[in-house]
């Protein structure tokens, strides 16, 4: 017996191309198998998502659309009795499904753009920088050190690379890889081997530094360190006294510490339209609930674009 949706092409090209984990594709489609059931309802033939409804007025077919959406979350809360987090799932698994057939041309209109989540009740603590933060602090680090610039470039890994204070603390220069752009991140709490992107920003800014004489002497006394202090290698202790000698300076009131850089770069990331799923994965976080509790709500006000962020300048 053929099934509606995961017999389709669409479903076949999503498992095909998708850049989830195993473990992560089960989950989706255990719930896209739901979402089967749904459509299997109404619908006749092979499907088609640009062609979904007839409409006897116009003797037109009208793609599947957000009304479709709408009725499969009543669906779920009458046949399944769905939690909010069950609802909130759904929607973020649907977005992920529809994006990426989008994305590979299978079909015309997405049904999920724009489409809202109110379900998920998040308890969060922002820990995040506005924007206005932290080009006072990238201020406040170029102006305590205009010449090595190591504390701007301190800040710029953090905020653009979103790595734990364990792996800046133990960032070595091996670590490193130009060619590529990218940082080999092996060691720290947490931390499993992963290649972390950097932007051209960043890629600048750390070569200046790696360049620099001060850093040429830390190097030749046999240490491999990235980042040091007084002569030192950081510790967590000496990175958040730079932070909040950088943040008193900049006459930031809140209390900032290494583990706020993360969340500022969730945000960053979050109010630059980036999808849920990317931020996760660019956090390196397991559960994507752990990634909810990093952002906070957005203010389409603050979007701005970070492919060149402007408070770095």
């Amino acid at each position: 017996m053929n099934r509606l949706l995961m017999d389709s092409r669409y479903y076949k090209n999503w498992l095909k191309h998708s850049q989830l984990k195993e473990s992560a594709k089960y989950a989706y489609s255990r719930q896209l198998m739901r979402f089967e059931q749904y459509l299997s309802r109404d619908y006749e033939g092979e499907l088609d998502f640009d062609h979904f409804y007839f409409d006897i007025l116009t003797k037109t077919y009208r793609p599947i659309d957000a009304d479709c959406i709408d009725g499969y979350i009543q669906f779920l809360k009458e046949e399944y009795n769905a939690t909010k987090n069950t609802l909130f799932n759904n929607i973020v698994y649907l977005k992920n499904f529809f994006e990426l057939l989008y994305g590979l041309g299978l079909i015309l209109h997405n049904p999920m753009k724009n489409y809202p989540n109110p379900y998920y009740e998040r308890r969060i603590i922002d820990r995040s920088l506005s924007i206005d933060e932290c080009r006072l602090l990238f201020q406040a680090a170029l102006q305590a050190d205009p010449f090595v610039r190591k504390y701007f470039t301190l800040l710029l890994l953090m905020t653009t690379t979103a790595l734990r204070s364990r792996e800046i603390i133990q960032l070595t220069y091996d670590q490193i890889d130009f060619e590529r752009n990218v940082i080999y991140v092996d060691k720290g709490q947490k931390t499993t081997a992963q290649a972390v992107y950097m932007p051209d920003t960043l890629v600048d800014e750390l070569k200046r530094y790696l360049q620099h004489d001060s850093f040429e002497e830390w190097r030749k006394s046999g240490r491999r360190e990235v980042f040091f202090e007084n002569n030192r290698p950081l510790t967590k202790e000496s990175l958040n006294k730079i932070i909040k000698r950088l943040c008193k300076k900049a006459v930031i009131q809140k209390n900032v510490t290494a583990r706020s850089f993360r969340h500022t770069a969730a945000y960053l990331m979050q109010s630059n339209g980036i999808d849920i799923t990317i931020i996760k994965r660019l956090l390196r976080h397991k559960h994507l609930s752990t990634t909810l509790r990093y952002v906070p709500p957005v203010d389409a006000s603050t979007l701005v674009n970070h492919a060149s962020p402007d408070f770095v300048q």
